[in-house]
């Protein structure tokens, strides 16, 4: 579902995948079994013009609507059509009516007016030359979304900052991107990042997501679009924490190296494992930590105790992954 948020940071700690690269590799096994054969030429069409991936545009619309399948296309908060327009962005939030959610009061004329969506600055697009922009014809939608997503910086690689204004959900950004790794089968050199489940890692804990990557409201310090730099997993006081793989333990303290009595400071108490090939993992907001630096440990080997040290509001486990210096989303690595 397309919302608006007031909201601008571009960072590779966002999740930078390099604009076009990530959607160059070819369809995978499961895009042909998955995707409709005769929406990715529409995809791709409109992946060439705004500058987007074209996998990218194929997992939105599988999230939003099955693909088209879902029956009726209308969400419960009133977005619409192939791939879920709130009208106020579709037409343009400047009409007198939108407020809210964005459900806004049109006509049956206004929803699909060019003139009245260039009048009322919304992203609807024309995409088949027949005079009006309709959030319910597939080929008008992918393009109005392609440019909706181009506009908010996925052209320039910020994919995930795009989708938390698509969608104000950590879970939607992480199955959108699941899906759109899953598609390709090529191009992720172009971003170092491996396919899901290539690259060895096990989820370190069994507990839920309580907060995922991506852009969010600080829950300490209440800023709006606040990059998250990893992922959240419940836990309980003192649950034993685990290198998530095999590795060298390379950082094993506080973050604030100065006061080390100072448990007010980010991370808290955290430990980093280098395991090599440039991935890193991280390990923060621990009550205690079972490592020293230079420690080589095995994948389940006990590093530290969960805690809620650090800019943290309870108990929980911090986790990272970084690859090559970045950030990335830990999900796909390691299980929804």
């Amino acid at each position: 579902m397309i919302m608006v948020m007031m909201f601008s940071s571009s960072s590779d700690s966002e999740g930078n995948y390099g604009g076009g690269g990530w959607g160059s590799g070819t369809i995978s096994q499961l895009g042909e079994s998955e995707i409709p054969a005769e929406y990715i030429p529409i995809y791709q069409a409109a992946a060439q013009k705004y500058g987007v991936p074209w996998n990218l545009l194929a997992a939105v619309h599988r999230i939003e609507t099955r693909f088209s399948t879902l029956d009726p296309m209308i969400s419960s908060v009133g977005a619409e059509g192939h791939m879920q327009f709130m009208p106020c962005t579709f037409i343009g939030w400047g009409h007198s009516s939108c407020s809210g959610a964005g459900k806004g009061d049109f006509s049956t004329e206004e929803k699909i007016s060019l003139a009245v969506i260039s009048q009322y600055g919304g992203y609807g697009v024309d995409a088949n030359g027949d005079g009006k922009a309709d959030m319910w014809d597939l080929e008008d939608a992918v393009f109005s979304a392609a440019n909706y997503l181009g506009k908010n910086d996925a052209a320039s690689g910020n994919v995930e900052a795009a989708l938390y204004q698509y969608n104000h959900s950590q879970e939607y950004i992480s199955e959108v991107m699941k899906y759109a790794t899953l598609y390709v089968t090529e191009g992720y050199d172009a971003i170092t990042i491996p396919q899901p489940g290539k690259a060895g890692f096990s989820r370190p804990v069994n507990g839920q997501v309580t907060s995922g990557f991506g852009p969010r409201t600080h829950p300490v310090t209440g800023e709006v679009g606040k990059p998250h730099e990893g992922v959240d997993f419940a836990c309980s006081l003192g649950q034993p924490i685990p290198s998530s793989k095999a590795g060298k333990v390379i950082m094993a303290g506080w973050q604030d190296a100065s006061n080390p009595s100072n448990p007010s400071k980010g991370y808290g108490q955290y430990v980093r494992v280098d395991h090599g090939g440039g991935y890193v993992t991280t390990y923060a907001h621990l009550s205690s930590i079972n490592a020293q630096v230079g420690d080589q440990v095995s994948a389940g080997t006990v590093i530290g105790g969960c805690g809620s040290t650090g800019t943290s509001t309870g108990n929980h486990l911090h986790f990272e992954i970084i690859i090559n210096g970045r950030k990335v989303n830990p999900l796909p690595f390691v299980g929804g």
